[in-house]
């Protein structure tokens, strides 16, 4: 019976030490499944975070590249002109304004044509930027001409500007006071009314109409326009011709158009625009290009 009662123990602490031995395997592959389901998920979220950084990294280089691009929209005058000037292909001492009187919230721009011995650069402004030579700069409204014409010698050249004359105020009784010790000489004939006056080498002159139905209605006062003239060039210089120069500002309803003429050696030099002002606020700037 003891025997028996002993083998019974035995038999019984046997299986115990069986029991513990699986007890720890079992807790070890719990523990290893936690440790790999907790790399998976630390691994998962470095994933994500890293993913999240290469995305914002892309971001910011994109919004940088957007930041630093370089807006060509506008121009500033100076790169108009520049682009003017690089256009033009010809042999002539260029002259070209460094202004050119723009509406706020306009654009300049220019159209160009050119040959070996003359060039022509047309100034426009436009509601949107437009490019040199572009079809929407030519649809843009003209502010200006600027034309060069080179020719056989100075001789030629004087002679392809007209209407120079010196005015004769000895033998008027009543002449035109313009202020600025400046006195012109009024002629009328043909429906034509002309104040014919001199500044230096330049020879100027006001055409209107007599008939009052047919002037010009921004400028409708001649006698005031001649006297605002002379005011501007007070304060403002002309380019100076080697010999002559001459402005004729022609204020007709139908066709009014102001042109500046000089002569400079052998070449002739022109700003035209269809205002006055605005033709003589250009050609106080003009300037020789180097």
């Amino acid at each position: 019976m003891k025997k028996l009662i002993s083998l019974f123990g035995m038999l019984i602490l046997l299986f115990g030490a069986v029991g513990c031995d699986k007890l720890p395997f079992n807790n070890n592959s719990s523990q290893a499944q936690s440790s790999q389901t907790e790399k998976a998920d630390v691994s998962s979220q470095s994933g994500a975070i890293a993913s999240s950084a290469q995305t914002s990294l892309v971001q910011g280089n994109q919004s940088e590249r957007s930041n630093s691009a370089v807006d060509t929209s506008s121009l500033t005058q100076q790169e108009v002109m520049n682009q003017g000037n690089a256009a033009l292909s010809t042999k002539v001492p260029l002259m070209l304004p460094t202004a050119v009187p723009v509406d706020t919230g306009r654009h300049l721009t220019s159209s160009t044509n050119s040959q070996a011995t003359d060039y022509k650069v047309n100034f426009y402004e436009t509601d949107q930027p437009a490019d040199l030579n572009s079809k929407a700069a030519l649809k843009g409204t003209l502010i200006a001409t600027v034309e060069g014409t080179e020719y056989k010698d100075a001789a030629v050249a004087q002679e392809n500007i007209s209407g120079y004359e010196q005015a004769d105020t000895s033998n008027y009784g009543e002449l035109l006071d313009l202020g600025h010790n400046i006195k012109a000489v009024a002629d009328a004939g043909l429906g034509h009314q002309q104040l014919i006056w001199n500044e230096g080498s330049w020879c100027l002159r006001v055409d209107s109409p007599t008939d009052p139905a047919y002037q010009n209605k921004e400028y409708s006062d001649n006698k005031q326009l001649a006297k605002n003239v002379v005011a501007y060039l007070d304060d403002h210089l002309l380019p100076a011709p080697q010999k002559i120069g001459v402005i004729n500002i022609n204020i007709w309803n139908q066709s009014h158009e102001t042109t500046v003429e000089w002569q400079h050696n052998q070449m002739v030099y022109q700003v035209s625009s269809h205002d006055p002002m605005i033709a003589l606020k250009i050609a106080v700037t003009m300037k020789f290009c180097s």
